[in-house]
């Protein structure tokens, strides 16, 4: 029996296909052209409302806004505010042109002997962010009366250009005594009552000891100053210590 041209093709077809086949245009199999595949959209690397990306972001504005400023510029030209900020300073040429000079290497040798000696006196530390001030502008008067500690603020900008009421003074926080290694300040009998039991971490110090007067100043601006120091009080007629802060190795 003859069979027709379209059944032999695909009897053809089949012989040809390999053993896995599954078919032509089977759906689910991958053969299926009707089936669309979609690309998944790639995140971006970074999210640009992260504080990261917004810095970043900033930080190329800034680039181009240099890179602006400094082409528009005139040869010749003084620059402009903006522009100054910009640009690199030199240090290495100022140290040259004026710090190098022995002059001011030895109006600076004074400023440290300053700091110093008001170190020593317990009125100034490292990192507390004070300036060692001299009352006359002259680095070379090391005289106690003629030396006090301010902002660096007010240190630091021209004389004639400071404000009186803008002078932050630090109090006065030197002890009284020292017993054991161990710095005592002397308070009254009702402060020392008060303090019997030792202050009690994030209480108030109110309750220990008077803030408005000066002792309680002192004692209080101490214990800011030095967190990880003990602090022993002491009567001012009986001569009797205690302790009122006692800081142990390990503590935080």
């Amino acid at each position: 029996m003859l069979k027709s041209y379209s059944k032999i093709k695909k009897i053809q077809q089949r012989n040809e296909e390999p053993t896995n086949a599954t078919g032509m245009a089977v759906v689910g199999t991958g053969d299926d052209s009707s089936v669309v595949k979609k690309k998944k959209k790639k995140k971006s690397p970074w999210d640009k409302y992260s504080p990261d990306a917004l810095g970043r972001q900033f930080h190329m504005e800034d680039k181009k806004k240099k890179k602006k400023l400094k082409s528009t510029r005139v040869v010749g030209e003084k620059p402009d505010k903006e522009l100054s900020f910009w640009e690199d300073r030199n240090y290495r040429k100022e140290y040259d042109n004026y710090h190098k000079k022995p002059d001011q290497r030895e109006r600076n040798a004074g400023r440290l002997r300053a700091r110093r000696l008001m170190a020593k006196l317990g009125k100034v530390s490292k990192g507390d962010k004070m300036d060692v001030h001299h009352k006359d502008n002259d680095p070379m008067n090391n005289e106690k009366g003629n030396l006090s500690v301010t902002t660096q603020k007010y240190n630091r900008t021209e004389p004639r250009l400071r404000e009186d009421d803008a002078v932050a003074v630090e109090p006065n926080i030197t002890p009284d005594d020292k017993f054991a290694g161990v710095d005592v300040f002397k308070v009254g009998d009702t402060e020392y009552n008060n303090c019997k039991l030792g202050k009690r971490k994030y209480a108030r110090w109110d309750k220990y000891v008077d803030i408005e007067t000066d002792t309680g100043k002192k004692i209080v601006g101490y214990a800011k100053k030095y967190p990880n120091k003990s602090i022993i009080v002491q009567h001012d007629k009986t001569d009797h210590m205690l302790y009122l802060k006692k800081f142990e190795k390990g503590e935080e």
